[in-house]
Parts: structure tokens; C-alpha cells; sequence
């Protein structure tokens, strides 16, 4: 059975604006009922961490201009193509969790991402 491969485009979307687990988790759920106004204790109890983790996630996300703090509630603040690329995000998260934690740890870790591999072996 082949490996679960993260697509490209969700991959330089991790890099870009993603930090840590609780970060996807908290975009996912967000995303998912995007009508709801969802409260950082609401947050951090359906993605399973602690108040000071999801705040954390949260401030993350609203720096990368995925979300907005209005009042005590965070919303989703994205544009079509942000929207687009969550959903993508969803799905490979929902199909391959580990690559998709490992995109994030080797980040953190300063690790080049797998493309950033690929474009120096050609010169680009």
C-alpha cells in the first residue's frame, strides 16, 4: 500500500500558516461551523488542550489572517481561496494525520519541507 502523500498546495499551506496541532484542529473546527461564534473555552474543550494552548492556536491564526477575534468570540476570516484550501487541508488531515503532524514537527524542527528538497536537487 503506498505512503499517504500530503498535496503540495496543502503542504506550503501548513508552512505557511500553520504552527502546531492545536492550530489545525482549532481552524478545522471552525471551519466547519462557520456561522457558530466560538468562544476560547469552547475551543479548547472540543480540541481537547488546555486555555493558555488554544489561545495560543487562536492568536496564531488570527495573526495569519485565517480568524478574528471579535469580542470573546473567534470566527473565520478567510478568503475563497483560503476557504478552498481548508477544506483540502480537512481532507488530507482526515486521510493522512501522520504526514500531515510530521509537515508541522519538521517545521518546527527547522527541517526544509519536502519541496523546498525537490526544487534545490533541480537548480530552481
Amino acid at each position: 500500500m503506498p505512503e499517504p502523500y500530503v498535496p503540495d498546495e496543502v503542504r506550503e499551506f501548513i508552512v505557511k500558516y500553520i504552527a502546531t496541532v492545536p492550530q489545525i484542529e482549532a481552524l478545522l473546527l471552525i471551519w466547519s461551523c462557520p456561522d457558530k461564534r466560538w468562544t476560547l473555552r469552547q475551543v479548547a474543550a472540543r480540541i481537547y488542550t488546555s486555555d493558555a494552548e488554544a489561545a495560543r492556536a487562536l492568536d496564531g491564526l488570527c495573526a495569519a489572517g485565517l480568524l478574528v477575534h471579535r469580542g470573546e468570540n473567534f470566527v473565520l476570516d478567510s478568503s475563497a481561496a483560503d476557504v478552498e484550501m481548508i477544506r483540502k487541508l480537512k481532507e488530507a488531515y482526515a486521510r493522512c494525520l501522520i504526514p500531515v503532524t510530521d509537515v508541522i514537527h519538521g517545521k518546527s524542527r527547522g527541517e526544509p519541507s519536502v519541496t523546498g528538497l525537490l526544487r534545490a536537487g533541480r537548480g530552481a
